[in-house]
């Protein structure tokens, strides 16, 4: 499997705490513990994005655009933590069937902690329609998207 092609789920799914669970389709669901974050990293594309965007359960995000030596925090209304909330906790997670690689694509790398666990996974935009991220990276990508603008 290339390194564009994904890399889902390095333990498989250790927010489960199933650390023998294969990595091909995660459909437990999450029940977000009263600490937790996620973490999306974008980067690639033709022009080279290097951007990261951080929430913290109480709201509070962080977004950084590397090549434009630019950081934007701010806090999310409560209905878009709630939508956030649910995005996460509703993940089914596949790996795709037919991974490729893709020179210009932009490489999504996500990490969820939620009580001292860590669920990492990586997709691109070739892997992203299938893999069952699209909703959770489309919402932190509009959050990148709107606080850089």
């Amino acid at each position: 499997m290339s390194k564009y092609g994904l890399i889902l789920l390095t333990a498989a799914f250790l927010l489960a705490g199933c650390s023998t669970q294969k990595a091909d389709a995660t459909n437990t669901p999450l029940a977000l513990e009263k600490s937790w974050s996620v973490k999306m990293t974008l980067s690639g594309g033709i022009a080279g994005l290097l951007r990261t965007v951080e929430v913290q359960a109480d709201g509070s995000y962080t977004v950084v655009d590397e090549r434009a030596g630019t950081t934007v925090q701010g806090s999310l209304e409560d209905d878009r933590l709630f939508t956030l909330k649910g995005l996460i906790e509703s993940l089914v997670i596949n790996t795709p069937k037919n991974p490729g690689a893709c020179a210009d694509c932009f490489i999504y790398d996500l990490e969820i902690q939620n009580g001292g666990k860590k669920m990492i996974a990586n997709v691109d935009d070739l892997s992203l329609g299938e893999s069952g991220l699209g909703e959770l990276v489309n919402f932190l990508q509009e959050l990148i998207n709107t606080a850089l603008r």
